[in-house]
């Protein structure tokens, strides 16, 4: 709300929890992303092109700019922010994801057992999957699929600035309005999905048992602004959720009683808290 009305954050009191979540912000910076800048940047000037991290490739660029006379606007504030985003986008959303994947297995224990048949068949059960088990699992993918598209976690996205004017539609969409999109409207929509709201992975495989990959299919946005992490979160989810399923049985807390499929909204939209139990699986062989 205050990113979309600015004037807001001048309103007595902190009504939406802007002001406390900039504290955080500023209590992130001081107590992790600026000592590991100052550490970084030290040892960037003592090492020379030391680049094996973020912090001394950015420092290094920004100095190559600044010595050939280019116009950057790359500094100690951007670099903070930067920091913020990818360790706070970087993790809280998969995270999120994760946690919408085990709230659906305490639902659907019958797609949890398949699973895991589906694991045991390709890969077993004496090692964990890696990323080359990834194309031999096409209902784990569609699974995980499913829960992005269901749990749609970041409804809005981001906001954009138009940087030019634009008509869509008919509507003219001057240069400078902030356009904040609506991914529910893709992610379920009736006509596309027919059963939107329903928890079916299978609507992501072919006839054949394939992996099918719609282009309405949309949870890291599309375009040009797409989604910086969306490969490093794919293989995040798929690597751990496989691991969790041929190691565990995930079971509600109380039997046969899942707990709500609740969400919390905010940035992003966690399920509510809830308890489950994880059942270590027995080996068969």
């Amino acid at each position: 709300m205050i990113n979309v009305f600015p004037w807001l954050r001048h309103l007595p009191g902190d009504m939406f929890g802007a002001k406390r979540y900039i504290q955080c912000h500023h209590d992130l910076d001081a107590m992790f992303s600026d000592p590991f800048i100052m550490q970084k940047t030290k040892e960037y000037e003592e090492g020379g092109d030391a680049l094996d991290n973020f912090i001394s490739a950015y420092v290094h660029e920004r100095r190559r700019k600044e010595q050939n006379g280019e116009t950057t606007s790359m500094d100690g504030g951007h670099l903070r922010r930067l920091l913020g985003n990818l360790f706070i986008a970087g993790s809280e959303t998969t995270a999120t994801t994760m946690l919408w994947f085990m709230l659906y297995m305490l639902h659907y224990p019958h797609i949890q057992e398949k699973i895991f048949a589906e694991l045991e068949e390709k890969v077993g059960y004496n090692r964990r999957p890696t990323m080359q088990d990834k194309p031999r699992l096409p209902y784990l993918n569609a699974v995980i699929m499913e829960t992005q598209r269901r749990a749609s976690i970041a409804p809005f996205s981001l906001s954009r600035l138009c940087t030019a004017d634009v008509t869509l539609q008919g509507y003219v969409i001057p240069r400078g309005t902030r356009v904040v999109t609506n991914l529910d409207s893709v992610l379920l929509d009736e006509v596309t999905w027919g059963d939107p709201f329903n928890f079916r992975p299978e609507r992501f495989l072919d006839q054949y048992g394939g992996l099918l990959h719609p282009e309405e299919f949309v949870p890291f946005s599309m375009g040009r602004r797409v989604c910086l992490g969306e490969s490093l979160a794919k293989m995040e989810l798929f690597l751990f959720l496989a691991a969790l399923v041929q190691r565990f049985r995930l079971l509600p807390s109380e039997s046969g009683q899942p707990p709500p499929q609740r969400a919390q909204f905010g940035v992003t939209c966690p399920p509510e808290p809830f308890k489950l139990k994880f059942i270590e699986r027995v080996d068969k062989s």
